[in-house]
């Protein structure tokens, strides 16, 4: 099928389609995919468009199942591609609004009502709720002869929502301590993340190990795009992008892949100029507020930030630049080297690698190149470890071990850095 009766039919069915809840995912069905030699991984191409969303690359380094969510205009194409590469054709789920309106039926990932007040890290919430709840943060010390924990405002989404991040160190004399940044929710789906960095600040703020705050100030992203993020609660679960309506397409086909809107070889590999793609890279680098975030944080603080970990639900990797080119950056051994101490501290078992020898595929345009290519020294990527029946939606009761796993590797960054 051509790439323009592909966009066609999407185009009519955002017009047709009804706004109930995850329709417009009626008849797309999800692919398990996987390569059994070196010849399918390099032909992977064949069966990769702008329109197949794969909640997960297949890779056969490490014998990884890839996941294609196919929509239905696409699925003979695809099928014809698994064909002609030898693959076999192996359906997950026949059909992706079932599948999640099953899910939602048994309850396990419906968001809390949020009928009390006890704000907990083994939970998932709306952006509101985490608004509160970090300015109540902010509050509670804002009279500390101790803390320094203060609620920054960013930018305002195309949404009208506040962009935020939480600074937080102690008040040690110390100046221009160095910086460890943390981002979350850059993809709005990967809900796992969010309570993943809440729990971060609620580790520092409780920890009797005084060098966390001692030696460094910490900027903590909990929501990088909280338009997206709200939008996977109240209309697509799956979706990917922003909320924006900058491209000439936008009323109809809105919103950016923030993770492809970085200007670091931007719009080049795994990304989509067609803003009706679920990798769509924007109309330019630096085009999207969220984007510009990072990058004022990396313009007002420069050599100061020593870390940038970006929190995603990947496939249980700890990854590193680069992610657009398959090659490792200048800082490689030093990188491994620290990835290899902070998954010897974590529970799950995790890979660790580069980024696009880890998932599989390059991939232009993403945060964390954009930093260590900015001159941050340590950038790094933590995937969590696949959870429940696909590994993108994670249940509830999983929130809590994962959110521990993850200060764990965080906390051996800082005590090694």
């Amino acid at each position: 099928m051509s790439k323009l009766k592909a966009i066609s039919f999407l185009f009519l069915f955002n017009i047709l389609t009804v706004s109930a809840k995850n329709e417009e995912y009626i008849g797309y069905k999800v692919y398990n995919v996987k390569f059994n030699n070196i010849e399918q991984e390099d032909n992977f191409y064949k069966i990769k468009n702008e329109f197949i969303d794969y909640w997960r690359k297949p890779s056969l380094k490490y014998n990884t199942v890839g996941q294609a969510m196919v929509p239905p205009a696409q699925t003979n194409w695809f099928e014809e591609g698994l064909t002609e590469l030898g693959v076999a054709k192996d359906i997950y789920i026949d059909d992706v609004y079932k599948y999640l309106s099953t899910r939602e039926e048994a309850s396990s990932d419906i968001l809390r009502s949020g009928d009390n007040n006890t704000f907990t890290f083994n939970d998932y919430y709306r952006y509101s709720q985490i608004l509160d709840y970090i300015r109540a943060l902010e509050a509670t010390y804002e009279n500390s002869t101790g803390i320094n924990l203060s609620v920054i405002e960013a930018g305002t989404t195309a949404e009208g929502r506040p962009l935020v991040y939480i600074k937080l160190t102690n008040l040690t004399p110390t100046v221009n301590k160095p910086i460890i940044i943390i981002e979350a929710g850059i993809n709005p789906r990967q809900w796992i993340t969010i309570p993943s960095s809440l729990n971060i600040i609620n580790k520092l703020l409780e920890s009797n190990d005084t060098r966390f705050l001692n030696n460094f100030e910490w900027v903590i992203i909990p929501i990088l795009n909280p338009d997206g993020y709200e939008y996977t609660h109240t209309n697509l679960r799956l979706w990917t992008k922003s909320r924006s309506t900058r491209s000439n397409l936008g009323a109809i086909c809105p919103g950016v892949n923030i993770n492809r809107n970085f200007n670091i070889d931007w719009l080049n590999s795994d990304t989509s100029s067609s803003p009706c793609s679920h990798i769509y890279g924007g109309t330019g680098a630096f085009s999207e507020v969220e984007s510009r975030v990072i990058q004022s944080l990396h313009d007002e603080y420069g050599r100061r930030i020593r870390a940038y970990i970006s929190l995603q639900n990947n496939g249980g990797f700890i990854s590193y630049p680069w992610q657009y080119e398959r090659a490792a950056s200048g800082l490689f051994a030093q990188h491994h080297i620290l990835g290899m101490k902070m998954i010897e501290t974590m529970e799950d078992n995790y890979e660790l690698d580069i980024a696009s020898v880890a998932y599989g595929d390059r991939a232009s345009g993403t945060s964390t190149d954009y930093m260590r290519n900015g001159g941050v020294l340590f950038t790094f990527n933590i995937d969590v470890v696949p959870r429940g029946q696909d590994g993108v939606i994670v249940p509830r009761e999983e929130i809590q071990t994962i959110a521990d796993d993850v200060w764990r590797a965080v906390s051996v960054v800082a005590v090694n850095l």
